[in-house]
């Protein structure tokens, strides 16, 4: 509930409210008595609950406010008793009692507010503050605000170490975080409490479970770390030996420069984000990007093994028994008028490729370089005024 109250009220001002009500309440209750009587049904006949729900719409009796409508001065003026400042402990009360009001009809955030609005009181009573940051916890826990709520628990201990509703919650806060190891710690301080709690008693079986499996997968994860690694590494000492030169590499014989991370994909072009392998027989395969500038497009060939020929490759794209691609409205895209070559990006040089080449001779030239781990080149069509253009941008 936001704070309503106006400014503090005179002694004789609440005087003359006190004196209003009652003679109020006198005239509400003489009231109904008549109309029993015109409607010649005794009082003592009346349903409880009736009696009750009549007493609930007077302002000395009224539970909920609805603040979107103007209130009365009488209801007003029960507001500012109600939350009056001078006495900060019966303000905090008051704001807890409307907290677990709204909090039994699961609106939590206006519990949290009430409860808040309760914290900031200042109380002096060390106990009703704990209540009310572990009321709190327990709203913002059924709102999913896990964080929240546990710092609320915590908070909730330092008035009262010993709060048993608090610690129980801090405890379920943590398991919900998947803080294992922390909901152990505080469902151990719950038991110090209260030894036969079946709540606490089942968490911990639960949080001790959970700890071992994530301990269990965390051990799994990291042995396949070291194992990947450790094929990394071999592999990587097959492309030394090999002569082949990566983007980042350090020749070294004893392998003590080598890293991993150079063999991750890192080409935007590379859909698959394939890498190279090794096979049963020791030999390498690549994934190979073929750029085309002239229409700016792209292929993809996801294993190039690296005995094979570039000529082969082009014969199964662009061969006479194979359908031209839909940007290559000229038919330039031929075997034999295609042009290979690949860049050195240091020195901005274009170097050209015999198609008769394998994969491997062309990787093993000393100016050629692999970046992320995929081997790039461009092609471009002979005899064409863009090949012409294209390659005078370059030393070739």
């Amino acid at each position: 509930m936001a704070d309503k109250q106006g400014a503090s009220m005179s002694d004789e001002e609440r005087q003359k409210l006190m004196e209003k009500l009652d003679a109020d309440l006198d005239a509400f209750i003489s009231e109904k008595t008549k109309k029993a009587k015109i409607n010649n049904v005794p009082d003592k006949e009346k349903d409880i609950d009736e009696i009750v729900k009549e007493l609930e719409t007077h302002p000395a009796f009224i539970k909920e406010v609805d603040w979107s409508k103007p209130l009365s001065p009488e209801l007003e003026g029960l507001m500012v008793l109600k939350y009056e400042e001078e006495n900060p402990t019966a303000r905090a009360e008051a704001y807890k009692e409307d907290g677990n009001f709204e909090f039994k009809k699961k609106k939590y955030p206006i519990a949290i507010d009430n409860y808040t609005e309760g914290i900031k009181s200042k109380s002096p009573d060390k106990e009703l503050n704990a209540v009310l940051y572990t009321n709190r916890a327990a709203a913002q826990y059924h709102l999913g605000n896990y964080k929240s709520s546990f710092q609320d628990c915590v908070i909730a201990r330092k008035f009262k170490p010993d709060h048993l509703k608090a610690i129980v919650r801090g405890a379920q806060c943590c398991c919900e975080m998947r803080k294992y190891d922390e909901c152990i710690y505080w469902c151990d301080a719950a038991l110090m409490i209260d030894p036969h709690n079946k709540v606490i008693l089942e968490l911990r079986k639960s949080a001790d479970k959970m700890k071992r499996d994530v301990d269990r997968d965390k051990r799994k994860a990291q042995a396949q770390e070291r194992k990947d690694r450790e094929e990394d590494l071999k592999l990587l000492k097959v492309i030394q030996s090999r002569g082949i030169q990566l983007a980042g590499m350090k020749n070294d014989s004893q392998g003590r420069q080598l890293d991993p991370t150079l063999l991750t994909s890192l080409e935007v072009h590379n859909p698959s984000k394939a890498r190279v392998h090794l096979d049963a027989d020791n030999i390498l395969h690549w994934p190979v990007l073929f750029l085309y500038p002239q229409y700016t497009e792209t292929d993809y060939i996801e294993a190039f093994c690296e005995k094979h020929r570039f000529i082969d490759h082009l014969q199964d794209m662009f061969g006479p028994d194979v359908p031209p691609p839909p940007w290559d409205k000229e038919g330039f895209y031929t075997p034999d008028r295609l042009q290979i070559f690949y860049e050195d990006k240091e020195k901005e040089k274009l170097y050209k490729v015999n198609k008769e080449w394998t994969l491997l001779h062309c990787l093993q030239q000393k100016r050629y370089k692999v970046f992320g781990g995929t081997p790039t080149f461009l092609l471009l069509p002979s005899g064409t005024t863009f090949e012409t253009e294209f390659l005078k941008r370059y030393e070739t």
